[in-house]
């Protein structure tokens, strides 16, 4: 027997090798295997059995790592697919997909041995902690080292002597390494009646489970509108047709409420948890389960999608919006867009969740390619929280005083909020360390007069970059639009906000939550009981406050910067300052207490804060859609982002003059043109990290089979010319 093996190497290139007689009928596809790799040892995957080989000179399996597959064929295709689409070779992928190499964990079990098993001449005295202890394996079968040690003091000579007496037997059994998922935040009452709206939608998606088809759904709901809810219902009517589902949610922050809302329906239903921060020996175990079918039930961050998950009905991706679920590092994929090529391979359903569809997900629906679901109210009817606009220009205009980092309006609110005993959220974007010139007395902010985007501020260089194009013009600090002299950089952090908030409001118990204070294991979860349970007056955080939590005594939520976001240089900026307004908003106002936002920006006018403020997800659409159309920008074409990168700057210019004009050349040769086009190659946004010059190249078109083919030509050709190339297929950040 022969197998093809991939091995965790920048490569495309599979291996064959011999399976010996004795290790044979341990080969399966989905195992790991021990190889000869030149003159080192590798760890392999198995992605085929065959009869023969394809080249002389097959070396020998070393040894098989798993006792049982990691993966079926099926699960493998899926794999495969995201490998091809993402030029990652399938080596690195499996390497990134699958748990690490851990021993299972076993114990103790202790069983009673039947009489006709016992030695006939053995006439030893049974003691009478030896007869109790007989009596417990009668009763349970048997039980763990463990338990017994919990229900007799000093079991080892017991244990010892009815061994030697051939009165029971011990054998080890594996065992799973838990994760600790027990948690109790929010409100987790069992069943709700469902409104109409939830049973309409929840009617649409049982009928495609009983249809099992494929079929990606959005589900369009206002934030409290009970998304939730009709995720759980639907889960349960995925169980009743004997399927599997991954839940997906695009923060680790999420998964401790959402695991206590599964508690609460589910009871003791098996559920696996997997993200980041989940031990390597649990995701080991909870891997097997799932691929053993003992959990059919997965929820987690972007890599649970990758669980092998048996007989999959159901695909459930909330906050589908959201960025994290794009992985920015080694293997770049997007995990809302493979949750639809996953249902699609398994003919399962899939259902995207948001309040404020990602623009490329709304756009499907109106194309036909999704089927729309709509939870247009809250539930119970509760109002919407009220939205105000300060205008930050105001206080530029005060002279002789510094732009202030809270408003009085929002002061006022805050001091109003805190004496009724009412909870407040301050958001400040996680990015808001990149500052912007902007004039505060007419709110101009410095733009690119070809790609719509604002400029970053270069300072050591005086200069501002598109970094698109490549547009460059000198740092001015004269406003061209009022001619204002006034031109500053504006932009704080959350630690700085914290602070700030605790100069005006000392008696507050006041908290932070970004990736700072959350880096340690468990921090999440305190910070939400701590919230849930009123341990915490004011909460400043970053984007992981603005998304699914449910805390009803949240009455004021403050926007501290709407234009850090708005200014980012990136063509969605738009759409993700109108999205994080709707998502914050929505953390107020959950219950009979009336919710009020407040949004402070220098641009007031601007369409996605004015639309924020009108809770108007169509008129934003269509006005951002109508801009994108005249730059053809996703989602009506796609963009391929190429990372170039030298430690050397003069090579690397070199470098990026070749692979530039080799791109253009290759459009130009190989009946591209009109379908692909390139742009730059540019200084990146970050020109230098880590000693590392950088540079990007965009390729942007329609055909996706052009672009991937046109891309794996130009990763040759960087590494002929000496640079390090990163590719990233659907980009969402240009950083």
């Amino acid at each position: 027997m022969f197998v093809r093996v991939a091995i965790n190497i920048p490569s495309e290139k599979t291996f064959t090798y011999s399976a010996p007689p004795d290790i044979e009928r341990d080969i399966a596809v989905g195992k790991r295997v021990l190889v000869p790799f030149g003159k080192r040892k590798a760890t392999g995957y198995i992605l085929e059995l065959t009869d023969c080989a394809d080249c002389e000179d097959v070396k020998d399996i070393i040894d098989v790592l798993d006792a049982e597959p990691l993966f079926s064929p099926d699960d493998l295709a899926f794999y495969q697919w995201l490998s091809q689409y993402y030029i990652h070779p399938i080596g690195k992928t499996l390497a990134h997909i699958l748990p690490a190499v851990i021993k299972p964990k076993t114990e103790k079990v202790i069983s009673l041995l039947p009489d006709d098993m016992k030695p006939a001449a053995n006439k030893e005295k049974i003691t009478g902690k030896e007869a109790a202890v007989m009596d417990f394996l009668k009763a349970r079968g048997n039980a763990s080292i463990r338990v017994l040690q919990d229900a007799f003091a000093n079991i080892y000579p017991t244990i010892k002597n009815l061994e030697k007496k051939g009165k029971i037997s011990v054998a080890d059994r594996e065992t799973a390494r838990l994760h600790n998922q027990s948690f109790s935040i929010g409100r987790t009452e069992g069943r709700l009646h469902l409104n109409p709206a939830q049973q309409k939608a929840l009617g649409k998606i049982c009928a495609s489970l009983a249809d099992g088809r494929f079929s990606p759904l959005l589900l369009h709901g206002v934030t409290g509108s009970g998304k939730t809810e009709v995720y759980l219902t639907a889960i349960e009517e995925a169980l009743k047709l004997n399927g599997g589902v991954i839940y997906l949610v695009p923060e680790i922050a999420l998964t401790p409420q959402l695991l206590s809302r599964f508690q609460a329906k589910f009871g003791d239903l098996p559920i696996a948890v997997i993200h980041s921060a989940i031990a390597q020996g649990s995701r080991y175990d909870q891997w097997r389960q799932i691929r053993r079918g003992e959990i059919t039930v997965v929820v987690g961050a972007r890599s649970a999608l990758f669980a092998p998950v048996k007989n999959l009905k159901l695909i459930i991706c909330d906050e589908e919006h959201d960025n994290s679920y794009k992985q920015e590092e080694r293997m770049r994929y997007n995990a809302r867009d493979l949750a639809v090529v996953r249902a699609q391979l398994a003919s399962a359903a899939v259902i995207l969740g948001s309040a404020t569809p990602g623009i490329q997900t709304y756009h499907n629906c109106r194309s036909g390619k999704y089927g729309y679901l709509s939870l247009p109210k809250r539930v119970e009817d509760r109002p919407m929280p009220e939205m105000e606009i300060v205008d930050m220009r105001l206080y530029g205009k005060e002279k002789g005083k510094d732009l202030p980092v809270l408003s009085s309006h929002l002061l006022y609110a805050m001091e109003n909020t805190l004496k009724i005993k009412k909870q407040i959220l301050l958001f400040l974007n996680r990015r808001g360390y990149h500052t912007f010139l902007i004039c505060p007395e007419c709110g101009y902010v410095f733009k690119c007069r070809n790609c719509a985007v604002s400029l970053t501020h270069h300072a050591a260089e005086k200069a501002l970059k598109c970094h698109y194009c490549d547009y460059v013009m000198p740092a001015s600090m004269t406003c061209p639009e009022c001619g204002g002299k006034k031109v500053c950089a504006y932009g704080t952090g959350t630690e700085k906000l914290e602070e700030e908030v605790k100069r005006f409001f000392p008696e507050a118990r006041v908290t932070r939550m970004d990736s700072d204070t959350t880096a340690r294991k468990g921090a999440f979860g305190k910070i939400l009981q701590a919230l849930d349970g009123g341990a915490i007056d004011i909460l400043v955080g970053t984007q992981m406050i603005t998304k699914g939590h449910d805390f009803p005594n949240i009455t004021l939520v403050g926007v501290v910067s709407a234009d850090a976001m708005l200014n980012m240089p990136d063509f969605r900026a738009a759409e993700r300052t109108f999205q994080t307004l709707m998502q914050v908003s929505g953390r107020g106002g959950r219950s009979d207490s009336p919710g009020k936002v407040i949004i402070q920006t220098f641009n007031p006018d601007h369409y996605a804060v004015k639309h924020a403020k009108l809770n108007d997800y169509e008129g934003f659409y269509k006005e951002e859609l109508l801009l994108r159309k005249g730059l053809s920008y996703p989602p009506l074409s796609r963009f391929v982002n190429l990372q170039l990168s030298s430690a050397d700057k003069e090579r690397g210019l070199a470098g990026i003059a070749r692979i530039g004009k080799a791109a253009r050349e290759m459009i130009a040769n190989e009946g591209m043109k009109g379908t692909v086009e390139i742009l730059g190659p540019a200084e990146a946004p970050i020109a230098r990290i880590k000693g590392m010059h950088r540079w990007q190249l965009l390729i942007k078109g329609r055909n996706i089979h052009d672009m991937n083919r046109l891309t794996r030509r130009l990763l040759e050709e960087g590494k002929q010319c000496g640079l390090t190339v990163k590719c990233d297929v659907d980009p969402v950040s240009f950083m």
